[in-house]
């Protein structure tokens, strides 16, 4: 089967915001861009951390052939990197991304398994 991974990729500039702040960037970036404050919601607490409005800073970042959603945070990770098609940049399947199954449902991976958003 054939599922899509999304994830919110951080523009170069807003990382330079982060490190320009210095010990506090965190605080002052998520402040200032919007796709940040989504990133490190979702990224530290997963579905607990997500609100409807972060899906617009979701993108597809790649197709991967798995059997399960356990098959895509593994291929996701570890390869082999012949069953990920990648349609942008990306990085490891983690906590915060979103895998879409072959039925169009969205997965958010969380600390432990995956939570549909459908009930988030």
């Amino acid at each position: 089967m054939k599922f899509t991974v999304k994830q919110i990729q951080i523009a170069d500039h807003v990382y330079d915001a982060v490190n320009a702040e210095g010990r506090f960037g965190f605080r002052a970036a998520a402040a200032l861009f919007p796709e940040y404050h989504a990133r490190l919601d979702t990224m530290m607490s997963g579905s607990k951390g997500y609100k409807s409005q972060y899906a617009e800073y979701y993108s597809p970042v790649c197709e991967i052939e798995a059997e399960d959603l356990n098959g895509v945070f593994r291929i996701g990770n570890v390869g082999p990197e012949d069953r990920i098609t990648r349609l942008g940049q990306m990085h490891s399947v983690s906590v915060g991304d979103i895998i879409v199954d072959p039925q169009g449902v969205e997965y958010m991976v969380d600390s432990f398994g995956f939570k549909e958003l459908t009930n988030v």
